[in-house]
């Protein structure tokens, strides 16, 4: 009987470790994927920020007028 209650107890600290340990690794996760989801919208801000700048400039600078072609002499 004795061995019983030990194997019962045994299996449930098993079970209570194993537990534990898929908690920890699922925060873990979570805590990477936040991570993740930060670095991707830094860097979507940091891409659009260059992107308006780059139009705004674009708007900002005057064309240069065509040069007029020089005609063939036949």
């Amino acid at each position: 009987m004795a061995t019983q209650d030990s194997t019962a107890r045994g299996q449930a600290e098993t079970r209570a470790a194993r537990a534990q340990m898929q908690a920890e690794m699922a925060a873990q996760a979570w805590s990477d994927l936040a991570s993740a989801e930060r670095n991707r919208d830094d860097n979507t801000a940091r891409l659009k920020a260059l992107r308006l700048a780059r139009e705004a400039e674009a708007v900002a600078a005057p064309k240069p007028a065509p040069k007029a072609r020089a005609r063939k002499k036949a």
